[in-house]
């Protein structure tokens, strides 16, 4: 029990430390970042054998963590010399009985049953990272070789650009949904029909998973899903591998990125792929499709062009190398053992009262446990089929009826689970039911919940729904980017237009696309539209209104408010054409007049009248004394 504790105290450690001095690294670049975290991992395995070949530096546990050890004092007495005549004959009658029980079950002790439940997990996570290797293995066997010019071409440039002089192994399958690779002496690229069919990607992928084979991201992998299942309990290297499988794919991402592929381009590949991820089975690969908790950090990342791209500098790495062997070295030679409790001094005495000469008892050292992690779990392992089988030889098994995987299970406590055609009813003690149908057409579960008074709730399960509403964020993402939408356009539109304040960065991008900036939009609110909104802004750089518009339009008497200059300006009233149409003579009353004179086709407004002129011989003004 001590060695399991003292196993789980260094695992936080070192986790904790290494996603510690990830977070103080934030500004580095994701190549580096991605060191660190595989040298953590790297420790927590060393750790796990380190007792194997490492002297141990023992140290006893606090008075806590000790076992306690409870003597009893025993009070001995000298045999008494008795006689044949002494002893009564023992009758039938007086012969004890022997009780019958029913059978015993397997007990086990509680360090033993610690180990049982550590190794069981322990052994089912390596046991599936076993598996998914396996699988690899045989989809390679199956896949066939990519015969594809296109795509040995863009292999080969791939190759030349990193420097890789190995040769990859370039494969297609129909038995996955996106692109990965795997391997170390021969790495293998395994790409699906959908993917060799989309040639104008075969850059950004290749590059992408080029870039995990000549980092040796498999082994890492690896590295990862050995340190998860030796430390399952531990949430923190969970934390910390999933971290470390980001990093990975940050620094493929920053390669493809220096191979002059389009940021856009390669997040929109980004988001397809990830639409189509490769079954979870396939552990033990790494492949272009992120995980659906991973998109949009990716995304994000690869769209930002002030992330830190460069590489793992050698003095970087040895530094950081160096920096782990000094921590983990005396952290995996430390073994923390129990302290001796202190020997029982245990009186004698005689028949006559009168004490004999004490003794200390000689109890028998315990076999030596083991302190690494490989043969806790075989010993665990081995515990708990030990224990499992004599159980089921102690109990009868309760009957599971099986057939073309339906089944049917009852619990000791009456509750009944069936399973009848894809269809799943669960039935309570007290009654009430829940019924599981199979998928619909669009994915959809219902679920039918009956109590026992007859109420009824009827509910779907479907996963799909958040996934889109995912997938639709990331292309407003994308569509932010790519036509301009950056923080500091936003900082200053939100400066510009306090309105704008509680905006979503995605608001941004319909003002941005018609050309709105903060210049724009200050002089607006300087023509009197203090109010005006995203949308007012949008419709006014859609027809060309600007504040001199507006306050041109206001110099010759034409009042309205912000809606009636953008239909002015849409149906192509200016200026010139108000002023000549006051001059006309033509009553005009507000800006819907002047807009109804343009629907109607009226161009040109009629000239002002001209003055009448005079007769010959008249005088306009007679003089009155003539």
């Amino acid at each position: 029990m001590t060695v399991l504790i003292g196993i789980a105290l260094k695992s936080l450690l070192i986790a904790g430390l290494t996603l510690g001095l990830l977070r103080i690294m934030k500004s580095r670049s994701a190549a580096e970042r991605s060191w660190v975290a595989h040298i953590g991992l790297l420790s927590l395995v060393i750790m796990a054998f380190a007792p194997l070949v490492l002297p141990a530096w023992n140290v006893e546990t606090p008075a806590l963590l000790a076992p306690k050890v409870e003597a009893t004092q025993q009070v001995q007495s000298l045999p008494m010399v008795t006689t044949v005549q002494n002893v009564a004959p023992m009758t039938s009658a007086a012969k004890p009985s022997a009780p019958t029980t029913a059978p015993a079950l397997p007990s086990l002790s509680p360090l033993a049953a610690a180990t049982a439940l550590y190794a069981v997990p322990a052994a089912i996570l390596l046991l599936i990272t076993f598996l998914a290797l396996a699988r690899l293995v045989a989809l390679q066997a199956r896949a066939e070789v990519l015969v594809d010019g296109h795509w040995l071409s863009a292999l080969a440039r791939a190759q030349r650009r990193m420097g890789f002089k190995h040769g990859t192994a370039l494969l297609t399958s129909n038995e996955l949904a996106s692109p990965i690779s795997w391997g170390l002496m021969r790495p293998v690229i395994l790409l699906n029909s959908k993917a060799v069919e989309a040639s104008g990607e075969a850059e950004a992928i290749i590059a992408h998973e080029l870039a995990h084979v000549a980092r040796l991201d498999w082994v890492k992998l690896l590295l990862a899903r050995v340190a998860t299942a030796l430390f399952w309990f531990n949430p923190l290297v969970w934390v910390l591998a999933r971290e470390a499988h980001q990093l990975r794919e940050e620094t493929a991402d920053d390669t493809v990125l220096a191979a002059d592929i389009v940021d856009t381009d390669y997040a929109q590949l980004l988001v397809g792929v990830a639409r189509h991820e490769c079954p979870g089975l396939l552990l033990g690969a790494h492949g272009v499709a992120p995980s659906k908790s991973s998109l949009a950090r990716r995304v994000a990342r690869v769209l930002d062009g002030k992330s830190v791209r460069g590489p793992v500098a050698r003095s970087f790495a040895l530094g950081v190398f160096a920096g782990a062997v000094l921590v983990a070295a005396p952290l995996a030679a430390l073994t923390l053992t129990p302290a001796a409790p202190k020997p029982v001094k245990l009186a004698a005495k005689s028949p006559t009262g009168e004490p004999i000469a004490p003794y200390y008892p000689k109890t028998a050292e315990p076999p030596e446990a083991p302190t690494d992690l490989g043969h806790i779990i075989a010993t665990g392992v081995s515990t708990s089929v030990n224990t499992a089988v004599a159980a089921a030889s102690a109990i009868a098994p309760e009957v599971v009826k099986r057939s073309s995987g339906d089944f049917h299970v009852e619990g000791s406590n009456g509750a009944t689970v069936d399973s009848v055609g894809g269809t799943i009813v669960a039935r309570g003690p007290n009654g009430a039911t829940s019924t599981v149908y199979p998928p619909d057409a669009q994915g959809r579960r219902k679920i039918v919940a009956r109590a026992p008074n007859g109420a009824v709730a009827v509910s779907y399960a479907d996963a799909r729904d958040g996934q889109d509403r995912h997938d639709r964020a990331i292309d407003r993402i994308i569509e932010m980017k790519a036509v301009g939408v950056t923080p500091e356009y936003i900082g200053a539109m939100r400066a510009a237009v306090p309105r704008l304040g509680k905006m979503e960065f995605s608001d941004f991008t319909g003002m941005r696309a018609v050309g709105v900036t903060p210049e724009y939009a200050r002089s607006l609110i300087g023509a009197g539209f203090p109010s005006i909104t995203a949308d007012e802004l949008v419709e006014a750089r859609a027809v060309g209104l600007s504040g001199d518009y507006v306050r041109s339009m206001r110099s010759i008497g034409i009042r309205g408010d912000l809606d009636d200059f953008i239909q002015l300006r849409a149906v192509g009233v200016d200026a010139a054409f108000a002023a000549r149409v006051k001059a006309s003579g033509i009553k005009v009353d507000d800006a819907d007049d002047l807009v109804e004179l343009r629907a109607l086709g009226v161009s040109k407004p009629p000239a002002p009248p001209k003055a009448p002129v005079p007769a010959r011989g008249w005088n306009p003004n007679p003089d009155p004394g003539g």
